[in-house]
């Protein structure tokens, strides 16, 4: 539907169902539904958390951030101390939003109307990392000029006027009416003038990622709560689904996105709030969740899932997700085959997650139950996603157990982008030994090529690929991975990619490297890696680098233990060194990895190197 919409549709199917009672967000609507969820034992420990919440703002009232904190980002690159005193701020608007649903408190009533009014004081809704994103010196240029650059709608005031928007639409009959319209006047200011009076695209438009979705669907959304005349919504949600179809491109033919499990769930659950809102307001004339992609697209995070809480987390992805259950069950509606997370992976209620939240309590039905990979009955799950070239191999054994084989190809500009083509990565026991670092805290600095891939997290260095001739892979579209040849057999997975653009390496002629994942019946998987390299002379030096997140162990000459795995080597062509790294990083709770580096000590024109990794 998504992608064969007409806009007469989308404007007559407006018009017939303008004088229709409206009941956005049905879910919402119903008072039997809070109460199914404030009465609900699994939620106690949340509604606990969000009284105490709640008595804390009350006794404690916050203030707005300091325009020293606003300016850290631009003066140190710090972005933290803003962002956590502006969740302070905003924290009112969810806690007590939620309360009020519950319970008709002039407590909660009177706690709301005053976080709704601090944060329509806000000089601005757009986060200080986000601001002069017209700015070609963006993120350098900005911040020393006289005027400040001209608004923008960036991630979070998008969400923050969809939050406002809906909040004000199921609350509007108990709050003042002072409070409604500043919430009406500041986001047809700050959003729907920025937006729809200026015809010059937003810096979001023209990209693939995660931001198309969240800000154009937060837009449309908005939208919907706060526009009644049909016409004029029309051509307003015309703009916000040409953007929606941008970033469907950004998936493959098989559905996965190369940012990773993570962004898939911040940029395709708000696709799924705007869709839904869409299909009620037009009473399921327009339903874009029937579009032929988004099933390839809702399984992908599926392929992901592997066990311990961990997944696949290549680029900017932590290694641990958790998953809306009631994102994945309003899913599951249009993907029947789709299957719910197991507990680890689930998703639990969050304070400050008004519009998250909401949709996990009240789209989850306590009747269905959850089932992971392990529990479906298949041996193995895999899928090579030759668009955006991840391969992801999950392989069960006798015990339940899930061991699993992951890599990836691409070029080296993608969204939240590392330089890690050939990277790979191998799970055993609910750990990924052979690991990605994951994402870097987020700084001015990490977001600047020439900082970014000198830090370990995202640059060559810390991913599981060679160093050539001193040469790490290069940053840009032009670094790149080609797949070979790619084959699914009955014992294994056999994928060659050739490497050779990935490095801006004079002396470097071809490199290719080859994966075969052997996971036979009734055999434990193996993984063969063989890179094949061809200078036009000989080389100074030539590394092969692998991350680890256990100590390795140097168990004899040529056999290095990593619990349990084992990688096997011939010691008569490498030298070994092992580094400590100790990340700084938002993601992860034990931040020690392990860097085996493996230097060549016979170089020649031509050289094959492989290795043996044993599970």
């Amino acid at each position: 539907m998504l992608q064969d919409i007409t806009f007469r549709q989308l404007k007559n199917a407006l018009e017939e169902t303008q004088h229709h009672p409206r009941k956005l967000y049905e879910e919402a609507n119903s008072s039997d539904n809070w109460r199914r969820i404030r009465q609900d034992v699994n939620y106690s420990d949340f509604w606990n958390s969000m009284l105490k919440q709640a008595a804390y703002l009350n006794e404690n009232p916050v203030r707005s951030p300091l325009f020293s904190e606003f300016t850290l980002f631009g003066d140190t690159g710090n972005r933290g101390i803003f962002q956590t005193q502006r969740d302070h701020l905003y924290a009112g608007i969810h806690t007590f939003s939620m309360l009020a649903m519950t319970e008709n408190n002039e407590e909660w009533k009177s706690g709301l109307e005053n976080a709704i009014w601090n944060v329509c004081n806000e000089y601005t809704w757009v986060l200080p990392a986000h601001v002069g994103l017209y700015h070609n010196d963006y993120p350098n240029g900005i911040w020393d000029q006289p005027v400040p650059p001209r608004e923008t709608v960036d991630l979070l005031s998008g969400i923050t006027a969809f939050t406002l928007a809906e909040t004000v639409y199921l609350l509007k009959e108990r709050l003042h009416p002072w409070v409604v319209h500043r919430v009406k006047e500041e986001i047809d200011k700050r959003i729907f003038q920025v937006y729809f009076d200026d015809p010059t695209p937003q810096n979001w438009e023209l990209k693939t990622n995660n931001w198309p979705a969240v800000c154009s669907a937060s837009i449309g959304a908005t939208a919907i709560y706060m526009i009644e005349d049909s016409e004029k919504l029309a051509g307003m949600l015309w703009r916000v689904i040409g953007v929606l179809r941008n970033f469907f491109s950004g998936f493959d033919e098989q559905g996965a996105t190369p940012e990773g499990p993570a962004y898939w769930q911040f940029g395709f659950s708000y696709f799924v709030y705007f869709a839904e809102l869409l299909k009620e307001r037009t009473h399921g004339q327009i339903s874009l969740l029937t579009d032929k992609k988004v099933e390839r697209i809702a399984q992908f995070p599926q392929f992901c899932m592997l066990s311990g809480g961990k997944v696949v987390n290549f680029s900017d992805s932590p290694d641990e997700v958790a998953f809306n259950e009631g994102l994945i069950q309003r899913l599951q509606q249009y993907v029947p085959s789709l299957q719910l997370p197991v507990e680890e992976y689930q998703f639990k209620p969050v304070l400050g997650n008004w519009l998250d939240s909401t949709r996990r309590m009240l789209w989850s039905s306590s009747n269905t139950e959850s089932m992971g990979f392990a529990e479906s009955g298949e041996r193995v799950q895999e899928q090579i996603f030759t668009g955006n070239q991840w391969v992801i191999s999950k392989v069960r054994d006798a015990r339940d157990g899930i061991t699993a084989f992951a890599a990836k190809g691409g070029h080296n500009e993608e969204p939240h982008n590392h330089n890690d083509l050939g990277h790979f990565i191998i799970h055993v026991d609910g750990q990924n030994v052979l690991a990605d670092l994951g994402q870097g805290v987020y700084t001015k600095q990490y977001f600047q090529p020439g900082y970014r891939y000198e830090m370990i997290n995202a640059g060559s260095h810390g991913h599981s690929v060679p160093i050539v001739d001193g040469c790490r892979q290069g940053f840009g579209k032009s670094y790149y991975s080609e797949i070979l040849s790619s084959q699914i057999s009955t014992d294994n997975i056999h994928l060659v990619m050739d490497l050779t653009k990935a490095y801006a390496c004079l002396s470097l002629e071809l490199l290719t490297r080859e994966f075969v994942w052997n996971r036979p019946v009734h055999k434990t998987p193996q993984l063969v890696i063989k890179d094949n390299v061809l200078f036009n002379k000989v080389p100074e030096s030539f590394q092969e680098v692998f991350i680890s997140s256990v100590q390795p162990m140097e168990i004899r000459s040529g056999r290095i233990q990593m619990n349990s795995v084992t990688l096997i080597y011939d010691p008569e062509q490498w030298q070994l060194e092992i580094e400590h790294i100790l990340l700084d990083s938002p993601s992860k709770t034990d931040n020690l990895f392990f860097r085996i580096v493996l230097n060549r000590t016979q170089l020649e024109r031509e050289m094959v190197s492989e290795f043996l990794f044993e599970l």
